[in-house]
């Protein structure tokens, strides 16, 4: 499994991981085929990476340093297809692209997690912390 900087050409297959992935529990997003490509063209702003197992697109980490603070970066996806999923290949992507925004005198990475998800566990396990100044709020509008 090798990492490399994802082509506009992966776009597709970006897109499908993204699709397939994202309506499983507990996310439960559906988005059309145009939809997802959209986002994954939207992503590709900032940094978008893939984990390549002889030509085929395993999963990918997109991220960006924030508008707000050029210090600090955020992880906006990480997405592996099922059978690429508990192997050490997101580990590798996510120390990847720390170590890729550590060289350019980023000093933190921030992302989002839903606490139920397998993801938050494999977070904290890589030393991801709850950061307790944030919470995110929603108001359901009837």
């Amino acid at each position: 499994m090798k990492i490399r900087k994802a082509k506009k050409e992966d776009i597709n297959e970006i897109a499908k991981i993204f699709r397939k992935e994202s309506y499983k529990k507990p996310y439960n997003t559906r988005f059309t085929p145009k939809l997802a490509i959209k986002k994954i063209e939207d992503l590709f702003r900032g940094e978008i990476y893939v984990a390549e197992d002889k030509d085929n697109v395993g999963g990918f980490i997109a991220s960006k340093i924030t508008p707000d603070n050029k210090k600090r970066a955020y992880i906006n996806e990480i997405w592996l297809k099922p059978e690429y999923q508990e192997k050490g290949i997101g580990k590798s992507l996510i120390k990847f692209i720390e170590k890729f925004y550590k060289k350019k005198g980023i000093n933190s990475i921030r992302l989002v997690s839903r606490r139920s998800s397998k993801a938050f566990d494999f977070y904290k396990k890589i030393k991801y912390k709850e950061y307790k100044d944030l919470v995110f709020m929603e108001k359901k509008l009837k």
